[in-house]
């Protein structure tokens, strides 16, 4: 028989004393509830087994899981630890014939790795709850990914835009190409790249002005209206594919070409495996076995013809400066299956990515000739210029590996130039002054984190995922339909702390040094009570130990002087405008606006952008908005120093049976501004009853106060981290959500 362990069946226990600093770090493993039901399962199961057979991933968290369950199942039975990299009878058949024992390293060093994660989260966590608010936590991984995604707001915010000028010429030829003014008297013209953030010219180049683009393209458009070429080239073009992929690679694939999160690629490319269609998806090594690389060639040959199976095997050995080569490239199971019978269209749409960039990989490069031309004319303005235009465009004579794309490569675009010769004169259809604009730097989107993550070392392919999804609970967010990652207020105010204070816990290069230090317990070149112990009480070196920090830092940290951002001085009053993260005062968590003693609430999910003076200054003078009416009552935002929120009716008019105004909260994504009276009436729907509890009978009823969305049954609550889902949760989901236990708050202290 064969059951499933359903991931992960125990865990180190989030309260005090879970890690037992003064004694070697030594923690014991619990059960979870899901872990527990899992046992009990399998026990029975395992009473009608003559063997126990492990077939957990071949990683370190699949190793620790095996050894979970021989410790909780106790199996009286013989136990074999057994290994594959896909779910096909062939290599099921394989791995059976060469058992082995569990791994002790592997095990050791996933133990380490959560040991290290607790922590972190044991000392930097409680920072968090008593100097910003409750219910937030940090990372060793999470919290550096989220430096990132503030930082690059910052620059966005602190970027002055530059405006230059150029000119486009058409030509009347066929094929028509367009050239673009690129020299002027023999000066290059600026473009984009010669400006620095502020907007300041940093290259020997020539800014022309509007006024001069202007005449040039006018004189040129009404003259001869034709340019000599002075240099014609050709070169020889040649690509290579892109190398198989990574779990990290995959993801930055899945969103871009298919608008995939990190979380959807996850579960996808898990559902792929699990049904047998491609190998295990979690692996940052870029390389093939030999075996596959030898059916991915046979594969080319059979689909695209021996002519376009690339002379020479691409094996790509120890692919990525980090890669730990525990399991070879995704790849599909099948090589010569492109759309395997059964899969939803996601499915099918991830599983075509992997096909293609798989056989890609052994085919042979695309080539063709690339053609750069010069064209020279000379404009009569006051004084006359020279000008000098530029064009240049490949053409593809050998596809190669982009057949198995369908030529459909987005950075791929063909534009075939005339055959011309230096001298000739080309009769040009019209000339276009064009103004452009530098632009900050884009925001990350989950696809382009992963890759600055992995770039700079932090994190691991099984954890990018998880990241993503434990910052956007309270980091960051994404506009409606867009991928964008957006810092909230509160990321901003964590970051300042985390800068401020605890540095060394956000620094890029600290991080990456503890990945390769776990990595590198596994291989046994590190001692995992020297790196326990260095991290936690420190080495006598520059990095004092995590808990030696928090000690000596938490009592300099004022809570009432933090803020998130410093919006500059009040036009008329020269006070500073600060936006505060919202501690606990007067019963709001709401982040703020304050102006000497005025505040005004705004919501988490506000981009920087909008926190511009003129408009915080509106803010602090409004204190009443009627946004509709709901059977005639009013409905107004009111603004006061505690928040805002709806209220239906005044004091002329009232709703119907009742003797005062109601009052309704606002969504952490609403603010006065923003606010409709659609959202009014959503909010004043609550509470909503959802069902009777099919147990207990209780009525179960979704809540909205000012701790947030919750539901209750009976004396029994739980959180709801979506708060849209107070109008959306079924019966079904609350009541599994009931059935999960509440984490246990506590704090966490050793000493040494």
């Amino acid at each position: 028989m064969v059951e499933a362990s359903v991931g992960h069946i125990a865990d180190i226990p989030e309260k005090k004393n879970s890690v037992d600093v003064d004694n070697g770090f030594a923690v014991e493993y619990v059960l979870t509830p899901k872990g527990r039901e899992t046992i009990t399962h399998l026990r029975q199961q395992l009473k009608k087994a003559s063997m126990l057979i492990l077939a957990t991933d071949a990683d370190r968290e699949g190793e620790l899981i095996a050894a979970h369950l021989v410790e909780f199942l106790k199996p009286t039975v013989p136990v074999q630890r057994v290994e594959f990299r896909s779910v096909t009878k062939d290599a099921v058949e394989k791995a059976l014939t060469q058992p082995r024992q569990i791994d002790a390293s592997l095990v050791e060093a996933a133990k380490t790795r959560r040991i290290l994660d607790r922590l972190y989260g044991f000392e930097v966590s409680p920072v968090l709850w008593r100097k910003v608010r409750q219910n937030l936590s940090a990372g060793r991984v999470q919290s550096p990914a989220m430096r990132l995604v503030v930082e690059r707001e910052l620059e966005r915010h602190q970027f002055v835009s530059a405006g230059y000028f150029d000119i486009d010429a058409t030509s009347a030829t066929l094929p028509a190409f367009v050239a673009k003014l690129t020299a002027v008297d023999g000066q290059r013209i600026a473009t984009g790249k010669d400006f620095d953030s502020r907007g300041v010219l940093v290259n020997d180049v020539r800014a022309i002005s509007i006024e001069m683009a202007a005449a040039i393209a006018t004189v040129l458009e009404s003259g001869p209206s034709a340019l000599t070429v002075s240099s014609f080239a050709e070169k020889a073009y040649s690509r290579f594919p892109q190398r198989p992929f990574t779990m990290s690679s995959l993801y930055q694939a899945a969103g871009n070409r298919l608008g995939m999160s990190t979380a959807e690629a996850r579960v996808v490319s898990q559902q792929l495996f699990d049904h047998g269609h491609i190998t295990y998806p979690r692996t940052d090594n870029g390389a093939f076995g030999r075996e596959a690389l030898a059916k991915v060639r046979h594969a080319v040959k059979e689909v695209f013809g021996d002519a376009l199976l690339s002379p020479k095997a691409r094996y790509i050995s120890g692919v990525g400066k980090n890669a730990q080569a525990a399991h070879e490239a995704i790849h599909p199971t099948r090589m010569l299956v492109r759309r395997p019978a059964g899969l939803t269209p996601r499915q099918q749409a991830l599983y075509e990515l992997i096909w293609q960039r798989t056989i890609a990989t052994q085919m042979s490069d695309a080539s063709g000739v690339t053609v750069s031309i010069t064209l020279q004319t000379t404009a009569a303005i006051s004084p006359t210029v020279d000008c000098e235009f530029s064009a240049s465009g490949t053409t593809i004579t050998s596809p190669g590996f982009r057949l198995a794309y369908g030529f459909e490569e987005e950075d791929e675009k063909e534009k075939a130039l005339p055959a011309l010769a230096v001298g000739e004169s080309v009769p040009m259809e019209s000339f276009t002054m064009l103004q452009h604009a530098t632009a900050p730097p884009a925001r990350f989107t989950e696809a382009s984190l992963v890759k600055e993550l992995e770039e700079l070392g932090i994190g691991r392919p099984s954890t990018y995922a998880s990241i993503i999804a434990k910052l956007r609970e309270r980091y960051i967010w994404s506009k409606k339909g867009e991928r964008a990652l957006v810092p909230t207020i509160t990321a901003f105010a964590v970051h300042r702390i985390m800068t401020q204070y605890f540095q060394p816990l956000v620094d890029y290069t600290f991080t990456q040094i503890m990945e390769k230090d776990l990595d590198r317990i596994t291989s046994g070149e590190q001692m995992r009570d020297l790196l326990l112990t260095d991290f936690y009480f420190g080495a006598g070196g520059e990095w004092p130990g995590i808990h030696p920090l928090i000690e000596s830092t938490i009592k300099t940290i004022d809570p009432k002087q933090l803020f998130a951002i410093d919006l500059g001085l009040h036009p008329t009053t020269g006070e500073s405008m600060l936006i505060k993260p919202g501690i606990l005062r007067k019963g709001t968590f709401s982040p703020y606006l304050q102006c000497g003693e005025a505040t005004r609430s705004i919501s988490d999910q506000t981009m920087l952008d909008e926190l511009d003076i003129p408009a915080m200054v509106a803010l602090l003078s409004a204190q009443e908005v009627v946004v509709g009416h709901i059977d005639g009552v009013p409905v107004i935002v009111k603004t006061t120093s505690t928040g805002s929120y709806f209220q239906l009716g005044n004091k002329e008019v009232l709703p119907v049976g009742s003797k005062k105004p109601r009052t309704a909260g606002l969504l952490s994504h609403m603010t006065p501004r923003t606010v409709t009276i659609e959202d009014a009436i959503a909010m004043f729907s609550l509470p909503r009853t959802i069902g009777s509890h099919p147990q207990t009978g209780h009525d179960i009823v979704a809540h909205f106060g000012k701790f947030g969305a919750y539901i209750v049954c009976g004396e029994d609550t739980r959180s709801l981290k979506d708060e849209t889902a107070l109008f959306s949760l079924i019966l079904g989901d609350a009541v599994a959500l009931l059935a999960i236990p509440k984490k246990p708050r506590g704090n966490f202290r050793g000493k040494k």
